[in-house]
């Protein structure tokens, strides 16, 4: 959320991309359905090594000439919900967020 990435519900089963820090202004989010694979490409007259990073965490460099496959796993991360999917998912961005409310202004 912090990068401006797109909300999608839980069970649309799609893959999320979402820029950090993009060098061109017109680079948005993008949504992609599950079955996409995505490429990436160091181009072999790069001028320098790129780099990357994982949920912030995991960070490698790629040389010329790399590249990087962005792929659905086929293990998804199973949630719990303590009513219906949809209404867990709403009543969370609701409560985190602040989606859809609006506080109650004090009287002048």
């Amino acid at each position: 959320m912090a990068a401006g990435g797109s909300v999608v519900h839980p069970a649309v089963p799609s893959i999320l991309v979402t820029p950090i820090c993009p060098h061109v202004l017109s680079f948005r989010s993008m949504v992609f359905p599950d079955h996409v694979v995505l490429r990436c490409y160091v181009p072999d007259d790069a001028r320098a090594p790129a780099s990357v990073a994982f949920d912030g965490k995991h960070h490698r460099e790629l040389q010329r000439g790399d590249s990087l496959q962005i792929q659905m796993s086929n293990y998804p991360v199973p949630t719990l919900n303590r009513g219906d999917h949809s209404s867990d998912w709403l009543e969370s961005l609701k409560r985190s967020f602040n989606f859809n409310t609006r506080p109650r202004q004090r009287p002048l």
